[in-house]
């Protein structure tokens, strides 16, 4: 059974929408509501990435459960689990380059969180929410004061190694990973009755007045209720790209996986 991963990616200097999506916002404001004068939105449009594979559905979700040692239940559920493990490949990526390592925010995590368990529960992947919401938005909602956000989203990964690989393979995302940021949040939600099953978001920020804090809270999962349909798994033995016209108001920063 061929195996499908999108990936949508947005890259640039303000807020993107993609499966392996990177998105980023820089702003000399931190108001609720960003102003557009303010706020360079480099939207580089739903770039869908999508991996064609000869690799089995279920060889796919076996290879999750031994390398991340978590029960995917036939349920929607989310994690942090794999934000240590995320955190250290974000930061071995940065040091590669003579970057200074991230650290991880609670309210970065809410960010990244809200939107992983809106994708696997909504069956869909994008930078916007399934109620209009921008990465920006998100991300404020959340109380965190930035002066630099950026957002990076992906589908049908079944481990953090190959999300991290889509990531780094695509100009996009590799740049909100090597950006000018301080902070992470990052989050994994998974649905067996989903399109592709597995849904990764990384919520990046900087905050002059926002702290490492994520390891002093507790982060409790709360499983829902189970969604009926398929998981489909990738691997990337093939890319296509579509992207989609960035709306008014918008700097464009082309991204291309490859």
């Amino acid at each position: 059974m061929s195996c499908c991963l999108l990936l949508v990616s947005f890259s640039s200097v303000s807020p993107t929408h993609s499966s392996t999506c990177s998105a980023t916002t820089n702003s000399s404001s931190n108001s609720k509501t960003p102003d557009p004068t303010m706020v360079s939105f480099c939207k580089t449009s739903l770039a869908f990435v999508l991996f064609l594979g000869a690799a089995s559905m279920e060889n796919a979700i076996a290879d999750n459960l031994r390398h991340e040692s978590r029960s995917l239940a036939a349920t929607y559920t989310y994690t942090s689990q794999y934000a240590s493990s995320m955190l250290a490949s974000v930061n071995a990526q940065r040091a590669s380059q003579g970057l200074p390592p991230l650290c991880l925010n609670t309210k970065l995590m809410a960010a990244s969180k809200g939107h992983s368990v809106d994708m696997a529960s909504k069956n869909y992947m994008s930078h916007t929410g399934s109620d209009g919401s921008t990465m920006a938005m998100r991300v404020t909602a959340t109380g965190y004061k930035w002066t630099r956000v950026g957002e990076n989203v992906a589908a049908g990964q079944v481990n953090v190694a190959a999300v991290m690989k889509s990531w780094m393979n695509s100009p996009g995302h590799r740049a909100n990973i090597l950006g000018d940021y301080t902070m992470l949040g990052t989050t994994y939600a998974y649905s067996s009755g989903s399109t592709y099953g597995h849904y990764w978001t990384q919520n990046f920020g900087k905050g002059s007045t926002e702290s490492c804090n994520f390891e002093d809270v507790e982060y409790v999962d709360t499983p829902t209720p189970s969604l009926n349909s398929t998981t489909n798994s990738t691997d990337d033995s093939g890319v296509v790209l579509q992207n989609e016209s960035p709306d008014v108001n918008t700097t464009v920063q082309q991204a291309a996986a490859v």
